[in-house]
């Protein structure tokens, strides 16, 4: 056994024995508790007497205790756990008595991390009576669910925080490993209470901020990221949009202040640079889309080349009014109105303008844009002359389609119709 406390064997030992003739007499349970509480002692007061023996292996001696008791404790909450209840019940007063152990081995443990918090390993193993006793923990995670359930947070996020929160009082969870963790946990759970006490419905985003500026870096969550991601930057979204949506998701991110360097997992990096890079690799993809559907060079000197299909005899302003007409007219049908943007940037020369980009087109008229009087009249004078074109060279198809509306009223009455 590690740092050689001959106690611990002796313990178990004596615990197996008890076992197996705890229903002899009474007088036999009896004694063999006391013998557990007697070797108990022993062991403690012979950590207390090391302790102070030690000098420049203090450090090395602390470690090597804390892993005896924790193995020691988790030995014993293992036990208390698999324990079947005999005839005359005597076994419930010996798990009892390991009970109460096991929570002295977590206090002694406690101890240590508070006068030697230097030498304490806050990476070592967390002691399952730590877990087990720590019941303050359940109406806060529910209380934290509750609230997240009520201001309509993800679902997936409930359940990450939900599987972990766990952890803080369920031993079986196997989500928290480590004093560290836990302590973490803890933490979070502060954090998550004062937070949704004043959060708003709906925001989900903000409580994906505040967990990356805690460092919740588990696996699932940064899963739960990626997916959501996709909500909002969808892939089916024209790039020059994705490309936008990408860069304004960036800048939330790069904005947020990081609050806790260690984060719940310190073997890998922390949760703000592993999205962060994700959202670069995003916008490098997009990057390289874009450049291999862009038009081919045509003058040698790696500049973009021409590839118009027509030029019209107005100006970007001018040819967007018109475009807004057709929409809001329904002639003009698109999904995604970057499409219009991609496609006049791309092939359609207008005056006075020099390969302006989506992004451009986006700024200077948007939708919600006030039109100048000048640009009404412009347009307007094109639309006539188009009408007066029609009128002029398909005027027997103009008599026909007249004729027809004319007639119509007698053939309904006519078939009864």
């Amino acid at each position: 056994m590690i740092a050689g406390f001959i106690q611990v064997d002796a313990f178990m030992e004596a615990v197996s024995v008890l076992k197996e003739n705890c229903c002899l007499n009474d007088s036999s349970g009896r004694n063999g508790k006391t013998v557990l509480f007697s070797i108990w002692s022993e062991l403690t007061c012979d950590l207390e007497t090391r302790i102070n023996e030690q000098d420049d292996k203090l450090a090395m001696f602390i470690k090597m205790a804390q892993n005896t008791l924790t193995e020691f404790s988790n030995n014993l909450y293992h036990l208390h756990q698999q324990f079947e209840p005999c005839n005359d019940n005597c076994r419930s007063d010996i798990q009892a008595c390991l009970k109460e152990i096991g929570l002295q081995s977590v206090k002694k443990l406690e101890e240590l991390f508070d006068n030697y918090p230097d030498h304490f390993d806050v990476n070592g193993n967390i002691p399952f009576w730590l877990v087990y006793n720590n019941k303050q923990a359940i109406p806060l995670h529910k209380t934290i669910i509750h609230k997240m359930q009520v201001k309509h947070i993800e679902p997936d996020l409930i359940l990450i925080l939900d599987s972990y929160l766990i952890g803080l009082h369920h031993p079986e969870n196997n989500a928290i490993k480590s004093w560290r963790q836990f302590l973490y946990m803890q933490n979070l759970v502060d954090v998550l209470v004062v937070y949704l006490d004043q959060a708003e419905v709906g925001e989900t985003m903000k409580l994906i901020k505040l967990l990356i500026g805690q460092n919740f870096n588990p696996l699932p969550f940064y899963e739960f990221f990626l997916e959501y991601a996709v909500t909002i930057v969808s892939p089916d979204m024209p790039y020059e949009d994705q490309e936008m949506e990408w860069l304004v998701l960036l800048k939330i991110i790069d904005n947020i202040r990081p609050e806790i360097k260690d984060g719940y997992n310190t073997e890998v990096p922390t949760i703000l640079e592993s999205i962060s890079s994700y959202v670069h690799r995003e916008l490098d993809i997009i990057s390289k889309m874009k450049a291999v559907i862009a038009p081919f060079p045509t003058d040698g000197k790696g500049k973009r080349g021409s590839n118009y299909y027509f030029s019209v005899s107005t100006t970007i302003e001018e040819l967007f009014f018109l475009l807004r007409v057709m929409l809001e007219v329904r002639f003009i049908k698109t999904r995604y109105k970057a499409n219009l943007y991609s496609f006049v940037a791309n092939h359609i020369k207008t005056d006075r303008s020099n390969n302006p980009s989506a992004q451009y087109m986006r700024n200077v008229f948007s939708m919600n844009k006030v039109v100048p009087i000048r640009i009404v009249k412009k347009i307007r004078f094109w639309l006539v002359a188009m009408i007066t074109y029609i009128d002029t060279h398909y005027t027997d198809c103009l008599k026909l389609w007249f004729l027809g509306i004319l007639t119509m009223p007698y053939l309904l009455e006519f078939f009864d119709l």
